[in-house]
């Protein structure tokens, strides 16, 4: 299977982004048009009208133009594009929902059994990323890395894209390399200014459905609506800025109704995973002596753990194990001894196989009594769908698709010199 799925690699997508987004997105994606199913209901367009496409135009009008291009270019709905990267989010809200008639005015939402949006519903991303220090590495370079772990449907159906895209000059912003899936703006990148992102789910009890509702007793509860921006939008806007504290700034005042944790760095040789939820960060720093950063899909700070108005809402599983598993296979290298082939070697770590740091498909996800239980949230097969390497010095990126332990890693540079060209593939 791995051998199949990379013959049919495809090759990164060289994006010159005018002064108008609007031709960025739909000159750029003209021929992506048949690497997404949507299945664009009823159930999620309260959502996305009253809350994302609002929240998106208000706080990051560029990245509304461009997914505007990309529906244009697809020749599907805008609406859909916008669910895609808001699927995160939308898989996220605390209540199940579904559109039904207006009360008094409200968009009102009654109870189902689960929002189904796609095939690749983002329940299913469970990630292991990391940061390394220029005192960690070999070549003394300061290097983010990521396995994405993701529905196996990405995998099987070769959605995940290599995304480059370097802005008209005019618009005074960084290139950056991306890696995503079509029709999404960004996962986990790195830009031309050094700085680099990668990110893990996360759930707390903080999290909520931004819009009107009746929950499971069937009494409805009004919900004042605010416009927010899915966590996708997030990481796209951190690699928008120039500097590392610019891009805090950026994540810290975008307003959101879901939790998530972004590893945010810089090739000055510095990180912080930010546990985020709704209403504040978290900020889980590197040990001053060790210097590396591991993180998986439960929160870690003190400050939050500590906290009894609100909870984890992770359901137990991989990620109490992967961060420990990852953090053996390279504690001991940690000064100036950790190279690029050992980040990855730390990646293909099967315990708990094939629910290990380097995921496999299970081809029976529900078999026994877990599917019962309350919490279980998982509907499908997962897999590591891509391992990736951000060389924040070097602007370099090594990448496969799949799991890491059969991969072929291909290698990228992330040009500048880029920008003031027109190069397309």
């Amino acid at each position: 299977m791995a051998n199949k799925l990379n013959q049919k690699l495809r090759p990164t997508l060289h994006i010159i982004r005018s002064p108008e987004s609007f031709h960025h997105g739909s000159k750029s994606f003209s021929s992506c048009s048949n690497l997404w199913l949507i299945d664009s209901r009823d159930i999620t367009l309260s959502f996305i009208n009253n809350v994302y496409i609002p929240g998106i135009q208000e706080y990051y009008p560029t990245a509304l133009e461009e997914i505007r291009g990309i529906a244009e270019g697809a020749g599907i709905p805008l609406e859909d594009i916008v669910m895609l990267n808001a699927r995160y989010d939308l898989g996220r809200s605390r209540d199940p929902f579904r559109r039904s008639k207006n009360v008094n005015g409200a968009v009102a939402v009654v109870p189902t059994t689960r929002i189904d949006i796609a095939p690749e519903d983002d329940d299913a991303n469970e990630c292991t990323s990391t940061y390394f220090s220029p005192k960690n590495t070999t070549n003394g370079d300061a290097i983010t890395a990521q396995n994405w772990d993701m529905s196996a449907h990405l995998y099987l159906a070769d959605t995940i894209l290599y995304l480059e895209v370097h802005p008209d000059p005019s618009e005074n912003l960084p290139s950056m390399f991306l890696i995503t899936e079509a029709g999404q703006l960004g996962r986990s990148g790195m830009n031309s200014a050094g700085l680099g992102v990668t990110a893990n789910s996360l759930m707390s009890t903080d999290d909520y459905c931004p819009i009107p509702y009746r929950n499971a007793n069937g009494d409805f509860v009004d919900v004042k609506i605010k416009p927010v921006l899915p966590m996708s939008l997030l990481r796209r806007k951190y690699l928008e800025c120039s500097n590392f504290a610019e891009a805090l700034l950026a994540v810290n005042n975008s307003p959101r109704h879901v939790s998530n944790n972004l590893t945010v760095s810089t090739s000055e040789g510095f990180a912080i995973c930010l546990e985020i939820t709704p209403d504040r960060i978290y900020k889980v720093f590197p040990n001053i002596d060790s210097g590396y950063l591991v993180h998986t899909n439960h929160f870690t700070h003190l400050g939050f753990q500590a906290r009894s108005d609100v909870r984890d809402r992770y359901p137990g599983g991989s990620s109490w194990f992967r961060l420990q598993r990852y953090e053996m296979a390279i504690r001991s290298f940690r000064n100036k001894e950790i190279s690029e082939d050992q980040i990855i070697a730390g990646f293909t770590d099967h315990l708990s196989f094939p629910e290990s740091v380097c995921q496999h498909i299970n081809p029976n996800p529900d078999t026994g009594s877990l599917k019962h239980l309350p919490g279980y949230p998982y509907k499908g097969p997962n897999a590591t769908v891509a391992c990736v390497v951000y060389n924040l010095t070097q602007r370099k990126v090594k990448a496969c698709k799949g799991p890491p332990c059969e991969g072929v890693f291909q290698e990228f540079h992330l040009d500048p010199a880029k920008q003031s060209k027109t190069v397309e593939n």
